[in-house]
């Protein structure tokens, strides 16, 4: 298995989250909400590998995934998850693009697409997407620690600029 080491600027990047309502699961188990994460992660990877540009398909691109609370379309707080590809399209390739948005639209719970850094979001990284290939990133303690500094350094960053803002609880702890 290929070893894939991220950089601080692959840590701090930013990118599309694509956000997905799992209530519309709930009374299924947590192995055929799996199952649907994995789908919509799947769906993602092959929809850029079945791309027409070079820069996309040379990429890179990571592939990070979260499960957390997130804002339905009715204002209200629902389990849900994100699917986060960094960096944002248009640094690779030089114009405005979103090549897997509409393959997502198709996934059942599909809320939005918004910008967002992985990191502040509690994702772990899955796979990077390059020269046509997902190669899946290995959690390990020293990719959980390194998550877990960039997180609280991030926060702290964010507190000197925004002073009175809340800190959030680390996710990575």
């Amino acid at each position: 298995m290929q070893t894939v080491k991220l950089t601080d600027k692959v840590l701090k990047s930013q990118g599309w989250a694509y956000q997905f309502d799992l209530t519309i699961l709930a009374n299924q188990s947590d192995e055929s909400i799996n199952e649907h994460i994995r789908n919509v992660y799947l769906s993602a990877i092959d929809t850029l590998s079945k791309q027409r540009s070079p820069k996309i398909l040379i990429g890179p691109f990571y592939l990070w995934i979260c499960q957390k609370k997130l804002l339905s379309n009715n204002y209200q707080w629902v389990d849900g998850f994100a699917l986060i590809v960094t960096p944002l399209f248009q640094k690779v390739v030089g114009r405005d693009v979103n090549p897997i948005v509409e393959s997502m639209w198709q996934h059942k719970g599909y809320l939005r697409t918004e910008t967002a850094v992985p990191i502040l979001e509690g994702a772990i990284p899955a796979c990077i997407f390059k020269d046509g290939q997902a190669v899946p990133i290995e959690l390990d303690d020293e990719l959980l620690t390194r998550l877990s500094d960039m997180f609280e350094e991030h926060q702290y960053m964010l507190s000197i600029m925004n002073p009175g803002m809340s800190l959030r609880s680390n996710p990575y702890k």
